[in-house]
């Protein structure tokens, strides 16, 4: 079973970088569009919008799908026991769902500010329901990333049609929400078929006491959940309680590049958890090499990509939005920096904490890092507006750092100053590039691409003399593959 499914790490981690790599492409072709279409007020309307069905996904969510990926990759070999636990989570899942939505309602009917927003929070609600039927994690499990980037980049191509065909005026938010939405219906109808062909799975509810052994982990991510979406998320919500729509729309642009080179780069290493989680269960020697590379990747990877956003935010704002946009590059200059302890708090929690199921440390870090991110929200926001809200999401980012250190400690990673010293030289060049190219090219189209493309260059070139062996092996291993 795991010999069909189970792709290589490497391949795994290029199919889920593609995938990314898509989602960026996507809404470069999207965001202007919506951006210009909408405008300022309008999309503002659809960021708060957005920012309250995230608190219903990940009350839905409920710490589930973590916990679901883990466990399901540990019995994966074995498909009856695979099919039971898929069963139970499945049934949790759908428990949850149901009572996010009684909250949602509880909110819309109580809460007048809302009623407003009512036709868009709703429709982007059907995100929530779709998300727990296609039972998306799976795939996770059984490492399946060529289906999901191939359904990914046709679901998303189909979506980017119909918002050209749908979304014509800025009266058109509705449509835009709903087009929004059908990148999670259409691909989660999809994969109910995928799973049961392939895997011979078929997520139903169950009624017994097998339920009971998942919830006390399940709380744990849970609270992790709630506190991870609090800390990333609750800038946006408070902007907009003390804030006009265009305040929220501003911070929303630069929210949405925050986020996209954020996954991106993350991407290529999230598909570990699964084969960790697998190695865990049956030698849990293997997984410490695997630990000591990512961390080396992260560290290579963070710094670069944070200051090729500093250095490229204003071309970036100019190409994909409106000149009306520019006070969005303050915030996106302090989001960028936020980068660096995003990516490695990714690695301390996501790659290491969890496959070792150290969960109830890292509801103790996310609630911590999730209360003094609201605090200072609530102190700073009604002061300096956006640039506050990402100066507190970059403080909470770096304590979750902190504090994932602290309770991995133990692992002793080794050859550190290497990646460092790559690090920061491949930084130093990026802003040397990008500060000449952008004082010596006007164009925000022509330099945008030209630092972009040169910063590439440089970089691999950088990686090829540093790390010439693993560049070589790497090579070759796809030579032999072919």
């Amino acid at each position: 079973m795991e010999g069909k499914t189970v792709k290589s790490v490497k391949l795994n981690a290029v199919l889920n970088g593609i995938k990314e790599v898509m989602a960026i492409l996507f809404p470069m072709i999207t965001f202007p569009y919506a951006l210009k279409t909408l405008g300022v007020d309008n999309y503002g309307i659809y960021t708060f919008s957005a920012s309250i069905i995230s608190y219903i996904s990940y009350l839905a969510a409920a710490g589930i799908l973590r916990y679901a990926v883990r466990e399901s990759a540990r019995v994966r070999d074995d498909k009856l026991k695979c099919q039971k636990l898929v069963n139970e989570l499945f049934t949790i899942n759908v428990i949850t769902t149901v009572f996010a939505f009684v909250v949602l309602a509880l909110l819309v009917l109580f809460w007048t500010k809302l009623h407003f927003y009512a036709p868009v929070i709703f429709m982007l609600s059907l995100q929530v329901i779709f998300t727990t039927f296609g039972a998306d994690w799976i795939n996770t499990a059984f490492e399946d990333y060529l289906f999901v980037t191939i359904r990914y980049i046709v679901c998303q191509s189909l979506a980017v049609v119909l918002l050209f065909i749908i979304v014509r005026d800025p009266d058109d938010v509705v449509a835009y929400a709903f087009v929004s939405s059908f990148g999670f219906i259409v691909p989660n109808i999809i994969n109910r078929f995928h799973i049961k062909k392939n895997y011979g799975i078929s997520p139903r509810i169950v009624i017994n006491d097998e339920l009971k052994k998942h919830i006390k982990s399940i709380a744990y991510l849970f609270a992790c959940t709630i506190g991870t979406f609090i800390y990333i998320n609750s800038d946006v919500t408070v902007l907009g309680i003390f804030f006009d729509n265009d305040v929220v729309g501003y911070y929303g642009v630069s929210v949405k590049f925050y986020m996209l080179i954020k996954q991106v780069v993350a991407a290529a290493f999230l598909v570990l958890i699964p084969r960790i989680s697998h190695e865990i269960a049956k030698d849990g020697k293997k997984s410490q090499a695997h630990l000591e590379k990512v961390l080396h990747f992260t560290i290579i990877a963070a710094v670069p990509a944070a200051i090729g956003l500093v250095m490229i935010r204003k071309n970036l704002i100019l190409v994909f939005s409106k000149p009306e946009y520019m006070r969005a590059e303050s915030s996106l200059m302090i989001l960028a920096f936020a980068l660096i302890p995003a990516l490695l708090a990714n690695f301390f929690i996501n790659i290491v904490m969890i496959p070792l199921r150290m969960e109830k440390q890292v509801m103790i870090a996310t609630i911590i890092s999730a209360a003094v991110n609201l605090i200072l929200n609530i102190i700073f926001i009604p002061f300096f507006a956006e640039n506050a809200a990402a100066v507190t999401t970059l403080i909470a980012e770096t304590l979750m750092v902190a504090l994932g250190w602290f309770w991995t400690r133990d692992k002793h990673y080794k050859g550190l100053l290497k990646p460092i010293g790559v690090s920061a030289l491949g930084g130093a060049g990026i802003f040397g590039i990008c500060y000449w190219i952008n004082n010596a090219i006007s164009g925000a189209v022509l330099g945008l691409i030209i630092s972009v493309a040169l910063c590439i260059v440089y970089y691999l070139l950088i990686l090829f003399v540093f790390y010439r062996k693993e560049v070589i092996e790497i090579i070759k291993n796809k030579g032999k593959k072919k």
